[in-house]
């Protein structure tokens, strides 16, 4: 796992400002802290979702991965080995579809066993100004997001109970209450996931298992700049490399998020080590929130 150093300069260009300057360190957690468990990431196949995948893995669980691609499974498949020596599951799931969530529930009892941990990382995203977003336009996020996020988590319910320690995490964003201009479906649909979760928390408390949301700051991965940007960053535009430059600079700690940070969190949240956390929102984001304002 690599843990994220100095930032990148403010001059940098589009390389640099996706991939901020690392130094490789030791794998912090214990190679047996997740054994003997399960555990579920959806969206798992690239950025965060393929991070958390190798976090958890490294850390000894026994991961299934998922994504509407079957290409990007395979290539998952592959780097997840080359960077963990330990294979992963994979199998291809569209979350807003009942029965598809429901395959991926058989498959992975069938696979692995009864999952103690399941992330919700699908998700959907794209730029629109909310005087123009169209129902079907909230829908392919909400869908996606809110929808797929509370399918995948019920379909497992029974799963979770069963091991006595399950774990739900869910990815939101950072400071979701401030709004998210340009992509208020998503921000709907993050701001309700954090309601889900408080509400999974409470009620299936007794039954040993804990909720929580993880909420990234900015995190430049391809999808974002693809989604966000509207372009791949190889051809990113100076504009967006120095948007990404300017968001290091208001950070606190003076640099972008990793997917590896984010990882990190889904590995602490999700062992015993926070066996008395539940129905929080942890947000890392490099204390970015504290420069925002009320």
């Amino acid at each position: 796992m690599t843990v994220v150093g100095t930032p990148a300069p403010a001059s940098a260009g589009p390389a640099e400002t996706l991939e901020p300057r690392a130094m490789t360190v030791p794998f912090p957690f214990s190679p047996s802290l997740l054994a003997e468990r399960v555990a579920v990431v959806t969206g798992g196949a690239t950025g965060i979702g393929l991070a958390i995948a190798c976090a958890l893995t490294e850390a000894g669980a026994s991961v299934v991965i998922t994504s509407r691609s079957a290409e990007r499974l395979t290539a998952a498949e592959m780097e997840v080995a080359r960077r963990t020596g330990r294979p992963v599951w994979s199998l291809p799931c569209d979350v807003r579809e009942e029965d598809d969530v429901a395959r991926l529930r058989d498959f992975v009892s069938a696979r692995c066993g009864a999952a103690a941990i399941v992330v919700n990382n699908a998700a959907a995203n794209f730029r629109m100004p909310a005087e123009k977003m169209t129902g079907r336009a909230m829908r392919a996020v909400l869908d996606t997001d809110l929808l797929g996020t509370y399918q995948v988590t019920r379909a497992f319910f029974d799963d979770l109970r069963s091991t006595g320690h399950g774990s739900v995490l869910s990815i939101g964003i950072a400071a979701v209450e401030r709004g998210f201009p340009g992509y208020s479906h998503a921000g709907a649909a993050k701001a309700a996931i954090a309601s889900l979760t408080a509400s999974w928390a409470s009620e299936w408390g007794p039954h040993g298992i804990r909720a929580n949301c993880i909420a990234p700051g900015p995190v430049p991965t391809k999808g974002v700049w693809e989604n966000m940007l509207g372009q791949p960053p190889s051809s990113a535009a100076d504009a967006g490399a120095q948007a990404f430059a300017q968001y290091a600079q208001a950070v606190p700690l003076r640099r972008l998020g990793t997917p590896q940070d984010v990882a990190a969190a889904v590995v602490f949240l999700s062992s015993d080590l926070a066996g008395w956390i539940t129905g929080v929102t942890l947000t890392v984001d490099g204390g970015l929130n504290l420069t925002l304002g009320p």
